[in-house]
């Protein structure tokens, strides 16, 4: 225990490079009938003899930003995000026809302003980015960095609606649900304790054992095969400890 605390004790304070959130929001966003588009010709004439149609699918594949100082509110920032949907669908020309696969893109666009702080120095790093040059201007030249993170989108609905009965032209909409955080965070020279040097405390593994034998050193998931109910929020080792103390009082 003593060699512990040895180890653990505060030696002496560094200084460091770190991003630092100045700001941050979350987002819950019921993005309501955003139309579809297809690349593929072939494709939209699949959708326009199309019967019904069911979404299997849909990811965020990218997101782009834009930030803008607000004009008389210093260290305050505007961004622009665009989110950038792939949405699959199960297409039916009837009832008891095999579905057809088809793949459709849309976009959304959400803007939020964040506290940034404000800096007037420029940096460089060896590490910079070319492929996404900065905004000219004198106003541009230490924007914080902004960073999202979103989880899964929950397809909410879709919807075929025709566009033109002369050539039977229809368009899929659909209504998307998803969560988000936006941050806003600036790399600034942080005073933080030090203890030691990070050392590993394994050694790499050169592992030769045979499939089989890498198996049966694999845990059996029995949480996968009883998925917990509703009333039951607490992960089934915590739930045995739980039990098991009641038992014992």
């Amino acid at each position: 225990m003593s060699e512990l605390k040895q180890n653990n004790r505060f030696k002496e304070a560094v200084c460091i490079e770190a991003m630092r959130v100045f700001d941050s929001c979350s987002s819950q966003d019921c993005l309501e009938d955003l139309e579809l588009t297809f690349c593929d010709a072939t494709m939209q004439e699949i959708i326009n003899s199309a019967s019904y149609i069911k979404c299997k699918c849909i990811e965020v594949v990218n997101t782009t930003f834009a930030i803008d100082p607000v004009p008389f509110n210093k260290g305050f920032y505007t961004v622009d995000l665009t989110y950038t949907f792939k949405v699959d669908l199960d297409v039916y020309h009837s009832s008891c026809s095999t579905p057809q696969f088809v793949t459709g893109t849309t976009t959304f666009s959400k803007k939020v302003i964040l506290f940034g702080s404000d800096g007037n120095t420029k940096h460089f790093s060896s590490d910079d980015k070319n492929c996404h040059p900065k905004p000219k201007g004198c106003c541009y030249q230490n924007l914080p960095r902004a960073s999202v993170s979103v989880v899964e989108p929950i397809c909410l609905d879709t919807k075929l609606v025709p566009v033109s009965s002369e050539n039977c032209t229809k368009t899929v909409l659909v209504t998307i649900g998803m969560f988000a955080i936006v941050q806003l965070q600036r790399e600034v020279p942080i005073l933080i304790p030090a203890y030691d040097y990070c050392i590993p405390t394994k050694e790499c593994s050169t592992n030769t054992d045979s499939p089989c034998e890498l198996f049966e050193k694999i845990s059996f998931p029995t949480n996968e095969f009883f998925p917990r109910s509703l009333e039951n929020d607490c992960p089934y080792e915590c739930c045995d400890e739980k039990n098991s103390d009641e038992t014992q009082a």
